[in-house]
C-alpha cells in the first residue's frame, strides 16, 4: 500500500477520515440514497459514526476480509472516491469490487481509473482469479464504468438489489478473469 495511478492515491481507510467522509456523503447524498443500501438515513452520517465504521473497516482489512480504500486526488489532495474489495474468498481466489464517487468529482473518470487500478492489484499483488462487480438496474453511470473496463456480463438477478427505503431493483452481474483487454494504465503499489 498505497496503490498509485497518474491521478490517484488509493490508500486504506484510517482514523481521522470521518470528517472528509461525512462531507463527501452529504454532498453526494441524493445519488447514494438512490443506489447504496447503506445510505438509508442522512442523520446517521456523523463524524463519530464514520470513525466507528472506519475502525470496523480497518479490522476487516487486517483480517483480510475486506479491503476498503479512499482515493485521494493527487493534484488537489482531496478524497474523491471510496472503493475496495469485498466478499473475498481466499481459497477460491475471488472477490467483488465496487465504488462511489463524491458529487464534485463525478464525470472525471475516477471510477474507471480506480477500478482499473484495483483490477491490476487484484490479479497482480493478490493473485486472484476472478473479480466480480454488480450494479442495480437503472444505474447507468456504474454500467458505463463496468463496460469501459471490459467486465463480462454473467446475468441478471431479478429484484436482488436492496436499495434504500425498501426498494428493490434487478442486480446486473459481471466479472473479469484476467487483465486481457483492460485499458492501459500506469499503476504502482507499495511505493509511498
Amino acid at each position: 500500500m498505497p496503490i498509485r495511478t497518474p491521478r490517484l492515491l488509493l490508500r486504506p481507510k484510517q482514523p481521522g477520515d470521518g470528517a472528509a467522509t461525512v462531507a463527501a456523503v452529504s454532498e453526494t447524498w441524493d445519488d447514494l440514497h438512490q443506489w447504496m443500501q447503506w445510505a438509508e438515513k442522512l442523520d446517521d452520517n456523523t463524524i463519530e459514526q464514520q470513525e466507528i465504521r472506519t475502525r470496523m473497516v480497518m479490522a476487516k482489512f487486517i483480517l483480510r476480509e475486506e479491503l476498503n480504500f479512499v482515493g485521494i486526488e493527487i493534484a488537489s489532495g482531496q478524497p474523491v472516491i471510496w472503493c475496495g474489495f469485498h466478499d473475498i474468498d481466499w481459497k477460491a481466489r475471488q472477490c467483488d469490487t465496487g465504488f462511489w464517487v463524491r458529487k464534485s468529482a463525478q464525470g472525471r473518470g475516477f471510477a474507471t481509473e480506480s477500478t482499473n487500478a484495483l483490477l491490476r492489484y487484484a490479479f497482480g499483488a493478490l493473485g486472484l482469479r476472478r473479480v466480480g462487480i454488480t450494479h442495480s438496474g437503472g444505474n447507468e453511470a456504474s454500467r458505463r464504468v463496468v463496460e469501459k473496463l471490459g467486465f463480462a456480463p454473467e446475468g441478471v438477478q431479478r429484484l436482488a438489489s436492496l436499495l434504500p427505503g425498501g426498494r428493490v431493483a434487478d442486480k446486473h452481474c459481471y466479472a473479469r478473469l484476467d487483465l486481457v483487454g483492460l485499458p492501459s494504465l500506469e499503476v504502482q503499489w507499495g511505493v509511498p
